[in-house]
């Protein structure tokens, strides 16, 4: 009348395994957790207790089995994504060192929390003293280095003019080579098809007469075979022998014309590929590619010698360029100077965070743009999740969020969502989900876990079951409805679901009495007993 739920093959149904809307779990509150052992053990009394007036009364009615039943309600559903995350900062600042200067004193650690202002380390300012004094040497230098390029301008103009007149002839002599050698491949293509379409031809003739001979062949054997089962009777032995003879020449005779192709074929395919007029072409051909390959690398030589000669020329342009130049190198210059007197009273952070990662070391100089300390922030951060592809459809962006650190509950809001998905350890694939948090405060811990509950979708007033009543197969999902004493089996369409209770959408009303089947499967119209669930 009912039996666990299986395939035809007697296996468990693979509809079974299918996932569901995926139960969420909220967080424990320990007063409900109190309310729900006193409610379980009130419902298991009043069970036992209908069982047995029920099963006692069931002894005069057919012995119609007992089944456990839940009226489909109307309420509220929400469904909430509970996973874990790590925290992460959204900001980072990684602090390099502006030049190769011994650092004086290092205040701070790894993992010390620091705030907007706090000095991170100092350098040593008789180094800084010598670097500064470096660079307004530099300075000096470049102004010198300006007057030597004006002096290199009449070489240049030298350089120039060479250039100018030697390109015109070589592009010439490139366009003039590359048109003759078009001109030999092609007669070197013209001669190869030639050879080639003998060859088809001469291939084309081999194979007719292969059959031919294969015919001929044949026709003597069956000559002979009709010889021998004696169906020439009819024939004089002359005859015979003259029809025999006929045969044995055409055979050899086309014998002798197939092998005259099979040689003529060779002789073509050696020529094909070994031509002499071919060779002579393709050593033509390749004397022209040499010849070209030598003027084009002339032909560099004397862009690059004009491009350095226009470069280096001080005419209007050259002249903005090197005064450029020169500013640009005064401007380096500067910005160091700038750089030494911003650290001259030390390092300080640029906004409140935890230093996460510390290279300076007192008494040692970092090479220069080298790195020195990073700061992430704690004004700015957000929990990384690992989404798989059972949620991902129903998570979006800007869906609220409550994440819990170290027992104290922050506001978030869903963020990014990356848009490729990467393996966990496990071998899984997952998206990965930004939560930003709305009101950090100094008791967020970077690195640490994190839990996190999304409100992914609430649909209120709408018709509600338990999860565990529904039921699924090939088709769909299905409940077992009691209806006037005997089992229904009922096509739903489920909505939106938490970690206990499903919307169902169509197929059910308020107050129908669906049964509790616990993994049984139930015939159709089977009489059965309602035992409400106690509510």
């Amino acid at each position: 009348m009912f039996r666990k739920t299986k395939n035809e093959t007697g296996s468990p149904d693979i509809t079974e395994m299918m996932p569901k809307a995926k139960k969420e779990k909220k967080p424990w509150d320990p007063a409900k957790k109190k309310k729900v052992r006193r409610r379980v053990i009130a419902g298991a009394l009043t069970v036992l207790v209908i069982i047995f007036f029920v099963s006692n009364s069931m002894k005069a009615k057919n012995g119609a089995p007992m089944v456990t039943t839940v009226a489909a309600a109307t309420g509220d559903v929400e469904q909430v994504l509970s996973t874990g995350g790590t925290v992460k900062s959204d900001e980072t600042r990684t602090y390099f060192a502006p030049l190769s200067v011994e650092v004086g004193e290092v205040k701070v650690s790894a993992g010390d929390t620091v705030k907007k202002g706090d000095v991170l380390l100092t350098f040593d300012a008789e180094a800084l003293a010598e670097k500064k004094q470096e660079a307004e040497y530099r300075l000096a230098s470049n102004k010198g280095g300006y007057e030597s390029s004006v002096h290199k301008n009449n070489e240049y103009i030298t350089d120039l003019a060479e250039a100018n007149r030697n390109l015109p002839v070589l592009d010439q002599q490139i366009a003039d080579n590359e048109n003759l050698l078009d001109e030999l491949n092609q007669k070197i293509e013209e001669k190869r098809a030639g050879w080639s379409y003998n060859g088809t031809n001469l291939n084309v003739s081999v194979m007719e007469w292969q059959s031919i001979v294969a015919q001929d062949e044949q026709a003597l054997a069956d000559f002979s075979e009709r010889e021998a089962k004696g169906e020439l009777r009819d024939y004089t032995e002359d005859e015979i022998k003259e029809m025999r003879n006929s045969a044995e020449i055409k055979l050899a005779n086309d014998r002798e014309t197939l092998l005259n192709l099979q040689i003529q074929t060779q002789y073509n395919g050696y020529e094909e590929s070994n031509n002499k007029e071919i060779r002579d072409l393709q050593r033509q051909a390749k004397e022209v590619e040499e010849l070209i390959a030598s003027y084009k690398e002339y032909q560099v030589e004397m862009k690059s010698q004009k491009s350095t000669s226009e470069a280096g020329v001080l005419d209007e342009g050259g002249k903005a360029k090197l005064e450029a130049d020169t500013a640009l190198e005064k401007l380096t210059n500067q910005e160091q100077l700038d750089a030494i007197a911003e650290v001259e009273n030390g390092l300080k952070a640029d906004f409140a965070g935890v230093v996460t990662e510390l290279e300076a070391v007192s008494g040692q100089p970092p090479a220069e743009s080298g790195k020195l300390v990073t700061i992430e922030s704690l004004e700015k951060v957000y929990v990384r999740l690992n989404v798989s592809k059972y949620d991902l459809e129903k998570i979006a962006l800007n869906q609220k969020a409550d994440v819990d650190i170290a027992g104290k509950t922050y506001e978030g809001t869903v963020a990014k969502i990356d848009g490729m998905a990467t393996q966990n350890n496990s071998g899984a694939m997952v998206v990965g989900v930004n939560v930003n948090i709305e009101n950090p405060d100094e008791n967020i811990f970077l690195g640490v876990d994190a839990r996190v509950y999304v409100h992914m979708a609430k649909a209120e007033g709408v018709v509600t079951v338990p999860l565990e009543v529904i039921n699924s197969d090939r088709e769909g999902d299905f409940v077992y409805v009691e209806k006037n004493g005997v089992v229904e089996k009922r096509r739903i369409t489920a909505g939106i679901a938490s970690d206990s209770m499903s919307e169902v959408k169509e197929g059910l009303s308020e107050g129908e009495n669906v049964i509790m089947a616990n993994g049984m499967e139930f015939e159709e119209g089977t009489a059965v007993t309602a035992v409400p669930q106690p509510q």
